[in-house]
């Protein structure tokens, strides 16, 4: 089992400990409902160590991710930074991942990819980039990485840079230095809401643990991946290996946002246009429920007495008070919202089906 730095500190504080990924790594620390709503309102603090990050450098950086993402390698300015896909031959996901150009000529790109996947990836970028000007570097065990997330981050990140963040753009980074360490701080998350991300180049306990005390004593809660998922099923945020994977292309799981099929030759291109041709069987939803209950994956859903869908993720929303999720559908039901019913211990509820966030996102 892997452990981020800060793990024995957060354990000592009173964290509830758990593993996720291969990783340990905290859940809660004061409690799932009272994390999740501080963050809608005010900021939290997460460490999300535990994800994938890599460096690529090269002459031929660009063109060996022009061909294994999604999106137009060569469209990302310097300083931006875009969500992507990479996928298998046959069109499969083999992750989610977001891809940063470095503001400065030289420093190549970082990428971000889905802690799960951490193997996979790198051996994926390595395979593809033989005989080529490449070198990818594993920061994953090198740096750390903080996300503030909340309506108040913006005041909260300036005050912790000592610059106004107020004005950068989503999606956008640079570099700085906090508290002497290399660090980048881009404006992203995974919350739905307005947010920070801090990649550190350190594994320093005492070093890390200073930048954590500061940020909480400027007003953030610290905050668990427990908190994180609830916070992402309300936004609509699938999570890899759990609400898609090879299993399916970017038509099944709607991240058809996230394929830009005016560029050519990028693996998986052909797979995908077919599928958009003959069309999908099933399409990722949001499940809204109607009556009390709380949704979890495996949850079988039915259409009168049919089973059309099986949920992948679930939680009890506590911005909304009911329960939600994400599950795979019957692609002729996938429309807002179509009445279906959810088994929850053997007796179906009423629930309906939603396309867009369950709470709006406030992204800036």
């Amino acid at each position: 089992m892997r452990k981020i730095p800060l793990l024995d500190y957060y354990r000592e504080i009173g964290a509830e400990i758990g593993e996720f990924a291969g990783w340990s790594s905290p859940l809660w620390f004061t409690g799932n409902r009272d994390e999740h709503l501080k963050v809608r309102s005010e900021a939290g603090l997460f460490d999300i160590t535990h994800m994938t990050r890599i460096r690529i450098t090269g002459n031929d950086s660009e063109k060996m991710l022009q061909r294994i993402l999604t999106k137009k390698v060569e469209k990302i300015k310097p300083g931006r930074m875009k969500y992507c896909l990479i996928c298998r031959d046959d069109g499969g996901i083999m992750d989610d991942v977001t891809v940063f150009r470095h503001p400065e000529e030289g420093e190549g790109f970082i990428m971000v990819a889905n802690a799960i996947t951490h193997d996979k990836i790198i051996h994926w970028l390595e395979s593809n980039s033989r005989n080529m000007d490449v070198e990818i570097e594993d920061l994953t065990f090198k740096t750390s990485l903080f996300a503030v997330q909340g309506p108040k981050s913006s005041q909260l990140i300036s005050k912790l840079v000592e610059a106004d963040v107020s004005d950068m753009k989503w999606f956008s980074g640079f570099e700085l230095k906090l508290n002497g360490l290399k660090t980048i701080l881009t404006r992203s998350g995974y919350t739905g809401e307005n947010g920070y991300e801090l990649m550190i180049w350190s594994w320093d306990e005492d070093l890390l643990k200073k930048i954590w005390k500061e940020i909480i004593d400027l007003g953030a809660i610290p905050c668990g991946l427990a908190t994180r998922d609830s916070l992402r099923i309300e936004a609509g945020y699938p999570l890899y290996g759990q609400d898609m994977d090879e299993n399916v292309t970017p038509v099944e799981a709607r991240l058809m946002h996230a394929v830009d099929l005016s560029k050519p030759n990028f693996i998986g291109r052909e797979a995908i246009e077919e599928r958009m041709r003959l069309g999908a069987e099933k399409l990722l939803v949001g499940v809204l429920m109607r009556e009390r209950g709380v949704l979890r994956r495996g949850y079988r859903i039915f259409h009168g007495d049919e089973v059309v869908g099986e949920l992948t993720s679930g939680t009890l929303s506590y911005s909304l008070g009911v329960g939600v999720g994400l599950g795979y559908i019957k692609s002729s039901l996938a429309k807002e919202g179509e009445e279906i019913l959810i088994e929850i211990h053997g007796r179906k509820r009423m629930s309906e089906v939603k396309l867009t966030p369950f709470v709006p996102w406030k992204i800036k």
